[in-house]
């Protein structure tokens, strides 16, 4: 089931839905060391991307997350397209900033529906 769905709705965001469809990326800093008496952290970046359709509010949702805001954005994706730049599957975290063409967003929230096919995350734009 998760990959029919993945295969139609991939297929649509490259055709029917192109116009819709919007590209991120994103660079996550994960800290891998820290020296308190220096005050110096160290952090490798790990960076991914993926496509989706970026909606404009959930004014319209009649289910909202607990913490959202009017202005905030929410986005579908397809799980098997976020990925990292070595190709593995990537699942969004809170906090990672995505640079959409039209600006950076924070993720506030994240879900996934019962087939694990599709991401719809809660961005806050930055």
């Amino acid at each position: 089931m998760r990959a029919k769905i993945q295969s139609k709705l991939g297929k649509a965001f490259s055709t029917k839905l192109a116009d819709a469809v919007d590209s991120f990326t994103c660079t996550r800093k994960i800290l891998v060391g820290s020296n308190p008496a220096t005050g110096v952290d160290v952090y490798d970046e790990f960076a991914y991307s993926g496509r989706g359709v970026l909606f404009g509010s959930y004014l319209k949702d009649l289910v909202k997350p607990i913490d959202y805001r009017a202005t905030d954005f929410k986005a579908v994706l397809l799980q098997n397209e976020v990925v990292s730049n070595d190709g593995d599957l990537v699942e969004p975290d809170v906090n990672d900033i995505w640079v959409f063409e039209g600006g950076n967003y924070r993720v506030m929230s994240y879900g996934q529906d019962p087939s694990s096919s599709v991401w719809t995350v809660q961005l806050r734009k930055v």
